[in-house]
């Protein structure tokens, strides 16, 4: 191996590096990739223990990431403060709000 070949970066080198690399860094490289900005992981999460990935695919090698690294977004909440029309909708909105909030939100919306 000549000393140019070992600063050359060919194909074989970048498919050694990118097995060489960390899971959770192969998942933050694909999610930048597309766009996405990932969290880091928790420390206490139940499934990953930390470590931003559940395990890796048998065939593929590929990592399984946890669901604790991605972005929990407003639209993914719930929305208690707008009712629906429907007369049925609401009441059964309604029953699932506590006592307190449900005479709140009656009281402001007269």
């Amino acid at each position: 191996m000549s000393e140019a070949s070992k600063f050359v970066k060919t194909e074989e080198a970048k498919v050694v590096e990118e097995n060489l690399k960390d899971p959770l860094e192969i998942i933050k490289a694909a999610a930048e990739g597309i766009g996405l900005i990932l969290n880091d992981p928790k420390p206490s999460c139940k499934h990953c223990h930390g470590r931003g990935y559940l395990g890796l695919r048998a065939g593929t090698g590929e990592p399984v990431p946890c669901n604790c690294i991605f972005p929990k977004y407003e639209s993914q909440k719930p929305a208690n403060d707008i009712l629906p029309q429907n007369r049925a909708q609401r009441r059964a909105a309604l029953k699932k709000m506590s006592n307190k909030q449900a005479a709140a939100f009656l009281k402001a919306s007269k």
